[in-house]
């Protein structure tokens, strides 16, 4: 069972819009205390790599430690960034094993009824 889920930005080309991005999730992290948190990892470049590094721009939280409706919150404030972004955002988990998995997509504009489906467990969906 995956325990630890994360949702990141979609994509490593994040030079334009890190910093406000990582602004606007602290905020709205912010009254979480913690139960969820920012992550902003870019590995270095490689020189003679055209590609861009691997960059992580999100939040990590554990399964247990949010109610349903925060859950939901969450996915919902996600999807308000990929619509003022024009960027969509992976969910994934941490499976047993230590490997990540990425799951599915926040798009602005989409159905979250997948989300939902993974992530709440108490509240009736819809």
């Amino acid at each position: 069972m995956i325990e630890t889920f994360y949702i990141y930005a979609d994509g490593s080309d994040l030079d334009d819009i890190a910093a406000v991005l990582r602004a606007r999730i602290e905020a709205f992290i912010a009254p979480y205390g913690g139960r969820v948190r920012v992550v902003d990892q870019r590995e270095e470049r490689k020189e003679e790599s055209a590609d861009w590094p691997d960059w992580d721009l999100g939040v990590n939280f554990e399964f247990e430690t949010l109610s349903d409706t925060e859950k939901k919150d969450l996915l919902l404030f996600f999807q308000s960034l990929s619509a003022e972004f024009g960027r969509d955002f992976i969910v994934g988990g941490v499976l047993p094993s230590g490997q990540t998995e990425d799951l599915l997509s926040v798009a602005a504009g989409e159905t979250l009824d997948q989300a939902f489906d993974l992530l709440l467990t108490h509240e009736k969906k819809g």
